[in-house]
């Protein structure tokens, strides 16, 4: 039974392009925006010219602006609000304000100015950055710290309190 529904899927799909090629029409099938794939969480750095994040160690022209992210690509501008999610076309006129008053080869500019930075002490980086899933781990340090500190704080009562008890 599946080899014949292969079979007549195949055989319409020859008998659509042997038309297609004699009448001289084309056809194209567009099933959604690019394939865009970012398997890890990019890091954005946030040149001062700008006021939004860019994407640095990735294949794309990617920005992230109050927890959404853009694509340039093609021509063409995607949004997601997730990096590794649906990307979704939209018009250039209904790209945020800050993203929109830029050229994309000012973009680039900014960008690989800011990543020369970056790079070369990435441990003494004084700019701003941001990973998405970073601000769950940062905090869950500032939890620890405080856990920290208030376990420090309870110790130096209790030995306020035992040398009152002397």
């Amino acid at each position: 039974m599946k080899k014949l529904v292969v079979a007549a899927v195949v055989a319409a799909l020859f008998q659509t392009a042997s038309m297609a090629h004699a009448s001289n029409v084309s056809f194209s099938i567009n099933v959604g925006g690019p394939p865009i794939v970012v398997a890890q969480p990019p890091e954005f750095l946030y040149p001062s010219n700008l006021g939004f994040g860019v994407a640095v160690g990735v294949p794309y022209d990617m920005f992230y602006l109050n927890g959404i992210y853009f694509i340039y690509r093609g021509g063409g501008w995607y949004r997601t609000d997730s990096y590794g999610g649906h990307w979704v076309r939209i018009r250039h006129r209904d790209l945020p304000y800050a993203i929109r008053r830029h050229r994309i080869n000012q973009i680039h500019k900014f960008r690989e100015r800011e990543y020369r930075v970056y790079s070369h002490d990435r441990d003494h980086y004084r700019g701003r950055f941001f990973r998405p899933g970073m601000e769950e781990r940062r905090d869950m340090r500032q939890e620890r710290r405080e856990d920290r500190r208030d376990m420090r704080r309870d110790r130096r009562e209790d030995r306020r309190d035992n040398r009152s008890d002397r």
